[in-house]
């Protein structure tokens, strides 16, 4: 008898569909657990990720109502310095700057060092052979000219290109007359001076390194530069033009706007986390649908220290120990509202408790950065919680896997069964149907 060669053909019965169903029925059950808990797990993670960044930015709207390192001003307490005319200089503060009024008078420019040498018919005119020394302040360079590449073009490229040349440039400058090579200190400043020595060609200066000089209420500084930070102490001067015996006003006070944006980003940046954290840990009743972060022990702890952080005081800030005192309140929903005009008030009447506020050692801007700091850290508690779900998740693919595994063994097995039963059908069927007709013969 032929060997059955497609499924069902003895029996007549539908193998591939049964066979189908049959792994269907068994592994149902696991998709649905396995795809429920990666999900799950996947999702959480995206909303840690999300706390984390959220989190990231108030700690950054935080830093900006501390002090700055290094001079670097902040959001709060930020100096602005405001000359009565820019047409001489510029000015800008530091947090070291005192608030006051100067006298400044510029009374001349920082200059740049130039030296022009012989002239020539022309940048391919030749220079000669041998060595040519610069020198820019203390430090110098040596470049040499030899045949085929001893023209005033070469010589030139030579000085721009020498890799111990770190402070002037050449040019060629033509006029009706011929060309001529022109050597420019990089640096302002008498220190910065040129020089050059060789037996090619004489040089020339056209012109002279100079200081720039300003008087700040008649007190007289130099600086190499034109940007002049020695007058007075956390102020920096750009210098623009030099008026010798014209003093112009310049006025240091409180940057109020800077400091008011500076609150309203905090602000800002506390509402998002506040608002963020408010989605992911509600209850539905209607839909019966729970936030991902429902119940989540690490952001339940984050949220009710932060809150203890806003609604803290802080008992160096004198009559300004809370944000609520600065107009800055919590809602019902946590959220915080400011009242602008009452902030200002507070500033213009004692900024430095207001500085305290969130400064000081026990203040809300430093206590918050510390918190963040901790919550944030590599063995902080959302990264162990996110490292945790990560694993998890990959235990769930390993599951997953083995399933894949187990269901491809199983259909394997089932299909050979139901083939074998396909086989004895046929064969049965065979034969009936040979009984069959011997007994009808026998009729």
């Amino acid at each position: 008898m032929a060997a059955i060669t497609s499924a069902g053909v003895g029996s007549g019965l539908d193998v591939a569909s049964i066979v189908s169903q049959l792994v269907a029925a068994e592994r149902g059950p696991a998709d649905q657990r396995l795809s429920i808990a990666t999900t799950k797990a996947n999702t959480t993670i995206s909303a840690l990720g999300n706390f984390r960044s959220l989190l990231a930015s108030l700690q950054t709207a935080a830093k900006a109502l501390l002090p700055g390192t290094s001079g670097t001003p902040s959001g709060l307490g930020k100096l602005s310095a405001t000359p009565a005319n820019t047409t001489y200089y510029t000015a800008s503060a530091e947090n070291k700057a005192v608030a006051g009024n100067y006298s400044v008078e510029v009374v001349s420019l920082a200059a740049a060092s130039k030296r022009a040498s012989d002239l020539y018919a022309s940048s391919g005119s030749t220079v000669g052979n041998g060595d040519v020394t610069i020198s820019v302040g203390a430090s110098s360079f040596t470049v040499n000219l030899a045949d085929g590449a001893n023209t005033l073009a070469d010589l030139r490229d030579k000085i721009n290109a020498a890799s111990d040349n770190k402070g002037v440039g050449a040019a060629i400058v033509s006029d009706s007359g011929g060309a001529r090579l022109l050597l420019t200190s990089r640096s302002t400043g008498t220190a910065n001076a040129v020089s050059v020595s060789t037996t090619l060609f004489n040089t020339t200066v056209s012109q002279a390194a100079a200081d720039a000089v300003v008087k700040v209420d008649g007190f007289q500084t130099t600086s190499s530069s034109n940007t002049v930070t020695t007058a007075v102490d956390g102020l920096t001067l750009n210098l623009v033009k030099a008026e010798p015996g014209t003093s112009t006003a310049l006025t240091v006070s409180l940057d109020q706007k800077a400091s008011e944006t500076a609150v309203a980003t905090f602000v800002n940046a506390y509402n998002n986390l506040v608002k963020f954290i408010g989605t992911q840990t509600k209850y539905d009743a209607t839909a019966q649908t729970a936030g991902v972060l429902l119940g989540d022990a690490t952001v339940l702890s984050a949220t009710q220290a932060l809150r203890n952080v806003i609604g803290g005081t802080t008992a160096s800030a004198g009559d300004y120990k809370t944000l609520s005192a600065l107009g800055i309140k919590t809602s019902s929903d946590g959220t915080l509202i400011s009242d602008t005009a009452k902030f200002s008030k507070a500033v213009s009447t004692d900024f430095s408790a207001v500085q305290r506020l969130f400064a000081a050692d026990d203040g809300i801007a430093t206590r918050l950065d510390a918190l963040a700091k901790t919550l944030l850290a590599d063995d902080g508690q959302i990264k162990a919680k996110t490292d945790g779900l990560n694993a998890r998740v990959k235990d769930l693919a390993r599951q997953q896997q083995a399933v894949d595994t187990r269901m491809t063994a199983y259909e394997a097995r089932t299909r050979a069964q139901f083939t074998a039963l396909d086989t004895l059908m046929s064969k049965l069927n065979s034969t009936s149907t040979y009984l069959s007709q011997q007994l009808a013969k026998l009729g």
